[in-house]
């Protein structure tokens, strides 16, 4: 039959196939078929994974529900904390001059510099000397 399917063309072929495609349906009985696809599927008794036999899986997903549930509730209920403030060592008030300048110097960003900020107490206006003693008697 390879000989002969050999030299045949596509369309021989698939008119075959079609023949025995036919032939093949004619002699299968649907209805005998199904009923007993059916038999063999209720002889076979059902099997289930050992965690669901004994429930672990509805379990662990209200267990989930529940903690997720809990969590939101009281990140809702918690209020922000606020970050802790690091001690310092020594107090700012306590530095000299320029020691104040070295800290300042140290740190990594740049402050920007006021153009018209009087350098000394001298420069100072007479109000702005009267601001300045009343913000320090508090």
């Amino acid at each position: 039959m390879s000989e002969m399917t050999s030299k045949m063309d596509d369309r021989q072929l698939e008119q075959l196939a079609k023949q025995l495609g036919a032939k093949a349906a004619a002699n299968v009985d649907a209805q005998k078929t199904a009923w007993a696809v059916l038999a063999r599927l209720r002889s076979t008794p059902v099997t289930h994974p050992w965690w669901h036999r004994f429930g672990l899986v509805p379990a662990a997903a209200a267990a989930g529900v529940i903690l997720a549930a809990g969590l939101g509730i009281h990140q809702w209920l918690t209020p922000g904390e606020a970050l802790p403030s690091l001690p310092l060592p020594i107090e700012l008030n306590e530095l000299a001059t320029n020691e104040l300048t070295e800290v300042l110097d140290s740190l990594e960003f740049e402050a920007p510099v006021a153009e018209l900020v009087p350098a000394s107490l001298a420069d100072l206006s007479e109000n702005q000397l009267r601001d300045l003693l009343a913000s320090m008697e508090g």
